[in-house]
């Protein structure tokens, strides 16, 4: 009877043990991607892709050729979803595949189709303008040396 008990008392911490344990911590997703897809009339698209981290959620900012979306996007479940609006909403979702992140993407508007999408991290910084493209260094604004005089009339 012992024996029984101690198993189930056994059986039991480990349970609640295991199931208070902290999940898995998210990939590193910030970074530069190289984005390559499919559009909805059957042409491959590319371009860049930043993904900025905000606390518990990103930013997203694609710039294609045809112009720049920006989105906002979470991570949970192993599951990067990104909510975006490109001329009507949209939404993707991707896993993360080593440097890669594979998805699918759909819009309004579309009735009902889905399209893939691979991003692929590369090797640039973020930057502080569009993505993929770094800002050259601003000028610090010049100091005036005297005060400046009022409007005398």
């Amino acid at each position: 009877m012992f024996r029984t008990s101690l198993v189930g008392v056994v059986l039991v911490l480990s349970g609640v043990l295991g199931s208070t344990a902290a999940p898995d911590s998210p990939p590193d997703l910030a970074g530069v991607y190289r984005c390559d897809g499919m559009n909805p009339d059957g042409t491959a698209y590319k371009g860049v892709v930043e993904i900025t981290k905000l606390r518990d959620t990103f930013r997203v900012a694609w710039k294609m050729d045809d112009g720049s979306v920006i989105g906002v996007g979470i991570y949970s479940g192993g599951v990067f979803a990104v909510s975006y609006f490109g001329g009507a909403p949209a939404v993707a979702v991707y896993r993360v595949d080593g440097n890669r992140l594979v998805g699918e993407w759909t819009m309004g508007g579309i009735e009902g189709a889905v399209y893939a999408e691979t991003r692929t991290k590369t090797a640039a910084a973020p930057s502080r303008g569009e993505p993929g493209r770094q800002d050259p260094p601003k000028e610090e604004p010049r100091r005036q040396t005297k005060p400046a005089r009022g409007l005398q009339l």
